[in-house]
């Protein structure tokens, strides 16, 4: 997709025990910076990265062409005592690639670097939404720690007034004992917050690949940009790595029926050789041209040539060919499975979005704004004597059970979205 669109985890706007997230200072200061840095620190991105180079080089090995060979041979009689029977010869042959098998192999081959560069952006792609979900988890965790903490503070600051009052005889000590089992009730919400978000933040840690020294930024995700369905799905269709590898398997499984074909076909092997032989007859002499009387010998120099075809059959290469039609059937099938189904799979995302978007809205504007004004009232009849403290702490714990779950909507809504990115493409390495 263009750009980052990511998701909702803007400042939440609670009433005054919540002020508000800070901003954490570090090198890596948004969730684009986390997914960049587990780009290039994540081990398995880096494995799959590593198919790159090694496509590369099967491509280049493809191309080589077929060896020489260089043969030399001896023979002699002088072990087994006949003299002068001697045979020394070298022959060179080189091996003929016909029907343009090097040309097909090396473009087999060279869908292989295309299909590793796909499989990365895949692989990416998934890393970047696992890296934002489990960001907008350690963000949730966040926000509900400090609202806890800062409600417990609230609390607190209450019971050292209600105390002083319950001395003074102003209100009854139940008002005191109502408020510390309320403070005590959020202190157990608020360390299981702190576990869930030493969790989060360990889960994040090793997606990123960061250290224990490292910060995690505390900025919150920005909100996705303004994009229709029907761009998501095309955009899902020209950028997906799932799809744009089944679409260079096909191909490539088709060029290799080609290669299949050529290579059930023969080879032509051209040599060509030198001998010399010395031999020398026993018992049987003659004159050399000084008049004296030598045994006579014999040497022969002999050039050869050759050419070697071997003798195949039209049912050679038969297996392989049939091999290669099934895969290329296959692959075929994959591309068309995942033409048809991505963009189901991008509309179901975009409407699991959609909703956890309009279910924010509506936490926002029909129950937390409404809530946190009637706390408001109901703290007004309080201190007017009209309620009890027990009807304030009813409706300070709707209120903050409203919260989490708008926090927790919010998070919804970035694991929703970051899971569109994903189903449309993703980031490209």
């Amino acid at each position: 997709m263009r750009g980052r669109c990511v998701v909702f985890l803007s400042a939440l706007l609670f009433p005054a025990f919540l002020l508000g997230a800070q901003q954490t200072p570090s090198t890596l200061s948004t969730v684009d910076d986390l997914v960049r840095a587990g780009i290039a620190n994540n081990k398995d991105v880096a494995a799959v990265r590593e198919r790159i180079a090694e496509a590369r080089g099967l491509t280049r090995q493809a191309g080589a062409r077929p060896a020489p060979t260089l043969g030399l041979n001896g023979a002699t009689g002088k072990p087994l005592g006949t003299i002068g029977e001697e045979q020394y010869g070298a022959e060179y042959s080189q091996p003929i690639e016909t029907f343009g098998k090097r040309g097909k192999r090396i473009r087999v081959a060279e869908f292989s670097i295309g299909i590793a560069e796909a499989d990365l952006q895949q692989r990416s792609a998934q890393l970047a939404y696992e890296i934002t979900a489990a960001y907008a988890e350690v963000a949730a965790e966040r926000h509900k720690l400090k609202l806890l903490s800062d409600l417990i503070g609230l609390n607190q600051d209450t019971l050292r007034l209600t105390e002083a009052r319950v001395k003074e005889g102003d209100v009854a000590p139940l008002e005191a004992s109502l408020l510390k089992a309320e403070i005590s009730r959020t202190e157990v919400s608020r360390r299981s917050a702190q576990g869930r978000l030493t969790s989060a933040e360990l889960e994040l840690r090793r997606l990123v690949g960061l250290d224990a020294a490292a910060t995690i930024p505390g900025s919150d995700i920005p909100a996705p940009a303004s994009i229709e369905l029907d761009t998501l799905k095309r955009d899902a269709l020209a950028n997906r790595g799932d799809l744009k590898t089944a679409r260079l398997e096909e191909v490539q499984e088709a060029a290799g029926i080609d290669l299949a074909k050529a290579e059930a076909k023969p080879d032509v092997t051209l040599s060509a050789g030198y001998t010399r032989q010395n031999s020398q007859f026993d018992n049987l002499f003659g004159l050399s041209s000084s008049g004296a009387l030598s045994p006579i010998r014999d040497r022969v120099d002999i050039l050869s040539f050759g050419v070697s075809v071997p003798l195949r059959t039209s049912r050679s290469g038969a297996g392989n060919v049939q091999a290669a039609t099934a895969r290329t059937s296959r692959a075929r099938l994959r591309r068309e499975y995942l033409e048809r189904n991505i963009p189901l799979e991008v509309e179901a995302a975009f409407q699991r979005w959609r909703t956890a978007s309009e279910s924010l809205q509506m936490l926002q504007t029909g129950v937390l704004d409404p809530s946190t004004s009637n706390l408001s009232v109901i703290r007004e009849a309080y201190k007017l004597g009209q309620l009890r403290l027990l009807d304030v702490l009813n409706e300070q714990r709707r209120l903050v059970d409203t919260q989490l779950a708008y926090i927790d909507a919010q998070a919804d809504a970035a694991r929703t979205w970051a899971e569109v990115e994903r189903a449309a493409g993703g980031i490209h390495p």
